[in-house]
């Protein structure tokens, strides 16, 4: 049983490196074993590196995701410049005041895009970051063509530069590690990629190559987020929206459906933020899932969840979803040890399947109907359709 409980606990993580981790190592054996690739194959991880880099824009800007459209636009700019300061310089573009700061500005940006870990793109702080961007590599260019150069160096080493990759690298590692995600494991060796790239830049076939793994990496989380999320929550990890308007047509012959509703969802938002709201779902959500046996929850809104209740009339479902309610509103809740816990309830409703019922639409719609007629007057009150 303990074997069992482990499993189900780092089996998931482990799934969400391996992906990336295969890649990662693939690619850099080859690499180090070929001692670089030819040309016409450095060519093609070239154009490959702007074919993800176009793909990844058009998909990020049509989901306006914010995070990982900063990183590509971060690596992109990095990748074209190096490329720039090799065509115009050749060999000695390494010694350039530009390259220097290049190697600074793209891990402390890249670290600050993770940080930043926006989920709208278009926005006004987008906006902001944007400008503050430009403003960076405008700064840089100037500093180029006054000879001034704001590197530390150590034995021909970018001191600050390596800090900076160390950091960005350590710190992504420490977040993936933490929170298992495909996500942050995608950051992770999409950073130490473009360490790489920056690394073995005198290297055509290294700097296309590594470069190319980065956007790669990100690819893959997009691939895998878009698919996931289309059928779970990426907050809760359960079922989504999706899912039950895609699920809800197989429904048995009789059933019930449980609405479980967040008291007061908006203003939780508005007192402890975004991100202590999404715990919060969270923590309900562990507390749904203990108390249910054989039911099937979806998050049908920010602050609703369905129950799909197979064996139960509307009578036993009612019973058991006022048992919910009053086991919340025993509850304390709390996102950390050292804060002070906060005390939460929900509201519920509940509707059977009849014979007229063409579906579960109007099921569902009953269910709801009690709930607004409630939610008028009270809170953390169970009613039925």
């Amino acid at each position: 049983m303990r074997l069992q409980q482990t499993l189900e606990k780092y089996l998931p993580t482990i799934s969400n490196m391996l992906v990336p981790a295969s890649i990662f190592a693939f690619g850099l054996f080859s690499f180090l074993i070929n001692d670089g690739f030819s040309f016409a194959d450095s060519k093609i991880f070239h154009w490959s590196f702007y074919a993800l880099v176009f793909t990844n824009l058009v998909i990020l800007l049509n989901f306006n995701l914010g995070c990982t459209l900063f990183s590509t636009i971060i690596i992109s700019i990095g990748y074209i410049s190096i490329n720039y300061l090799k065509n115009r310089y050749g060999n000695n573009y390494f010694e350039t005041i530009w390259y220097e700061m290049l190697c600074i500005l793209i891990p402390l940006n890249l670290l600050a895009s993770y940080l930043y870990y926006s989920k709208k793109f278009l926005s006004r702080k987008s906006l902001w970051i944007l400008i503050i961007i430009l403003i960076e590599y405008s700064i840089v260019e100037q500093l180029g063509y006054n000879n001034i150069n704001l590197k530390l160096a150590i034995n021909n080493i970018n001191v600050i530069a390596l800090i900076g990759f160390v950091v960005l690298i350590l710190w992504t590692l420490t977040n993936s590690i933490k929170t298992g995600k495909m996500l942050d494991y995608s950051f992770l060796y999409s950073s130490i990629s473009v360490g790489l790239g920056i690394y073995y830049s005198s290297n055509f076939s290294g700097l296309s190559l590594f470069f190319f793994m980065s956007q790669l990496f990100l690819s893959i989380y997009l691939v895998y987020s878009l698919s996931y999320n289309h059928f779970y929550d990426e907050t809760t990890g359960i079922y989504s929206r999706n899912s039950y308007l895609i699920q809800s047509k197989n429904f048995p012959l009789k059933y019930s459906l449980g609405i479980v509703s967040i008291d007061n969802y908006d203003k939780l938002g508005i007192s402890f933020g975004t991100k202590k709201q999404r715990i919060i779902t969270s923590l309900i959500v562990e507390v749904l899932q203990t108390l249910i046996t054989d039911q099937v929850i979806f998050r049908y809104a920010p602050d609703q969840f369905i129950i799909l209740y197979k064996t139960m009339d509307k009578k036993e479902a009612f019973t058991h979803l006022d048992e919910i309610r009053r086991s919340i509103a025993r509850m304390s809740f709390s996102w950390s040890k050292n804060q002070k816990s906060i005390k939460l309830t929900v509201s519920c409703s509940v509707a059977d399947k009849k014979r007229s019922d063409a579906g579960a639409v109007e099921v569902l719609m009953r269910a709801d109907k009690a709930m607004r007629k409630t939610l008028k007057f009270s809170h953390n009150v169970t009613s039925q359709g």
